[in-house]
């Protein structure tokens, strides 16, 4: 009995190292040869630039739209990407209502905001109304190399507006 005990221990040892080597080699997906990446100071999509009208322009009543209008001009095949939008709108109480719409071009989908005030007389306290879109993902412009703008359909009566975007430029 101790024989067979013996024999049957070795032969289960022996098929096990067969198995073993039989089985098939496991792969590392991390050791195979993939793209270089080199490595950034900065996020690939982070804000690399801001855009505002003229400083002026956001202390000036009913400013006009040739003033209030901000120009992104991107490098040669390059794109503009905003990554957010942000506009200041502050009535002044003088009893003047002034819907004003910001209209683009260049951008994908034509976007617009709405900037919207109502003073209803002049003893209406003022306040501000904001617009502030984050875009985690960007709006892209339709045409690279071509400049995307942003602007006021009219003058807004009785009210102090400042708009500001920031974004990047990419090639792709």
């Amino acid at each position: 009995m101790d024989m067979r005990q013996a024999l049957l221990g070795g032969a289960s040892a022996i098929a096990l190292g067969v198995g073993l080597l039989a089985a098939p080699s496991v792969v590392d997906a991390q050791s195979a040869a993939g793209v270089v990446v080199t490595q950034s100071g900065q996020k690939a999509d982070a804000a690399t630039f801001f855009a505002a009208p003229a400083a002026t322009s956001c202390t000036t009543v009913a400013a006009t739209v040739a003033n209030l209008t901000i120009t992104v001009t991107p490098p040669a095949g390059q794109y503009v990407y905003l990554t957010g939008v942000f506009i200041e709108v502050l009535s002044n109480a003088t009893a003047a209502s002034s819907a004003t719409i910001w209209t683009s071009t260049n951008l994908t989908g034509s976007p617009v905001w709405l900037a919207n005030v109502t003073a209803s007389s002049a003893s209406v306290p003022t306040f501000e109304w904001q617009v502030a879109e984050v875009y985690p993902t960007a709006l892209r412009s339709t045409v690279a190399g071509t400049p995307v703008t942003i602007l006021p359909t009219a003058t807004s009566a009785s009210t102090f507006q400042c708009a500001k975007v920031v974004g990047y430029f990419n090639a792709t």
